[in-house]
């Protein structure tokens, strides 16, 4: 590293860790005004120096030296292992990635978004109460804090909408998806009837997806029951397909609960038939279909996945359950 780099670098981590140069200088020894040639580029700090400068900002020697990695690096490294860490519901070695580039990157939104939302799946997914509302309440801060920095960004607002209904707030939860753009056009999509799918492809396809989204994540008998409406209405636009495939799971998950084994086994074989629909409706491009991710492959993992889900557990003795199971294992095999 350039010795300009490393003054740079040393002035990000000492304001990070929320320290004056005399405050530094006190830590270690040494005078305010050797703190400041180092951070003009002026000099270097003295060997004996760089272990006790990365003890205290808690990075490496190597670290300290080298600098911040690139975000394009980090970018790089999230793509590599996002998919497979979905697949297999690692969302901890996301939520350690997104972690590591923050502290090089503090400012960055869209790692500070990929952090709340690993710390909200785990939530999820962990039996444990106290580290459930600990993860929440973590990723409620962080998608705040991309709430205050940017007011219009709407999936940071439907995140914490379903956090908030996570953590028992529903008033809150409501009062925030009031001031959403896809609140307030809520009741328009639903007036709106057939015309929905020409709506989908405008600009109100965002605000449509989120309350999709929304809906279904809620899983209650009610917000299925709207869930359906809206994808009704919109025919057979193919961009829905995934949104029919989480609907059904859903049923199924809600029949489950109510002890209803046949009706739920039922919702799961219409899940697993919306694999075969149409990729892409007529004049759309391959590279379109490509965009949505909506191909086979993609359509067979969800299936599968969906069925590993703890509320569908009292399914999986049943054997039409287990013939569905082998099914769909033996179509992502091929």
């Amino acid at each position: 590293m350039e010795l300009e780099s490393f003054a740079a670098h040393l002035r990000t981590l000492r304001q990070k860790a929320g320290l004056s140069q005399e405050a530094l200088a006190a830590r270690l020894g040494v005078s305010g005004q050797s703190v400041s040639k180092w951070e003009n580029a002026a000099n270097w700090p003295e060997t004996a120096l760089i272990l006790p400068l990365a003890r205290l900002f808690g990075v490496s020697a190597d670290e300290l030296l080298a600098g911040p990695v690139p975000r394009e690096e980090w970018e790089s490294r999230w793509q590599e292992i996002e998919e497979e860490c979905w697949q297999r519901e690692d969302h901890a070695a996301l939520l350690s990635l997104a972690e590591a580039a923050l502290k090089d990157w503090p400012e960055d939104r869209a790692f500070r978004f990929r952090l709340a939302n690993a710390e909200y799946q785990l939530a999820a997914r962990t039996e444990d109460e106290s580290e459930r509302e600990r993860l929440l309440h973590l990723a409620e801060e962080h998608f705040s804090r991309l709430l205050r920095e940017s007011p219009d960004n709407a999936d940071a607002a439907a995140m914490l909408v379903q956090i908030l209904l996570a953590l028992g707030r529903r008033e809150e939860a409501e009062a925030l998806a009031r001031k959403l753009p896809c609140g307030e056009k809520l009741e328009l999509i639903l007036r709106q009837g057939k015309d929905l799918a020409s709506a989908l492809r405008r600009e109100i396809a965002k605000e449509a997806f989120s309350i999709l989204n929304l809906l279904l994540t809620e899983g209650s008998s009610t917000a299925l029951d709207m869930a359906e409406a809206l994808i009704t209405a919109a025919g057979e636009d193919p961009q829905l397909t995934n949104y029919r495939m989480r609907l059904h799971r859903q049923r199924a998950a809600l029949l489950c609960r109510e002890g209803n084994v046949s009706g739920a086994l039922m919702q799961l074989e219409t899940m697993a038939a919306c694999i075969h629909a149409p990729l892409h409706a007529s004049g759309e491009t391959f590279l379109a279909m490509l965009l949505y991710e909506k191909n086979p492959a993609h359509r067979r993992r969800y299936a599968l996945k969906a069925l590993a889900g703890e509320d569908l557990a009292p399914l999986r003795e049943e054997p039409g359950f287990r013939e569905l199971r082998a099914r769909l294992e033996a179509m992502t095999a091929e």
